[in-house]
């Protein structure tokens, strides 16, 4: 995701991941100008376990379009 920060990618995306593991990323990546959303395209939700990092909402919402969303337990979610 920091290689979306520095301009070395223009995205990435994973389904799967935790919200440790996104929580400083995601802050590096919107603080350089980038942008961050759920897979579906909407606002980005640090407990989905799923993200797009972009250099651009239209480059984001472009792959959100392609993604096939995989059904996965909320970081949030009580056992």
């Amino acid at each position: 995701m920091c290689l979306v920060a520095t301009g070395g990618a223009d995205a990435y995306y994973e389904m799967g991941i935790h919200c440790w593991d996104m929580a400083g990323a995601g802050i590096i990546i919107t603080e350089a100008g980038g942008v961050l959303l759920d897979v579906s395209g909407g606002p980005f939700d640090l407990m989905s376990r799923r993200i797009i990092a972009a250099s651009s909402r239209a480059i984001g919402e472009r792959i959100a379009k392609a993604l096939q969303i995989i059904p996965l337990k909320r970081d949030d979610a009580a056992n």
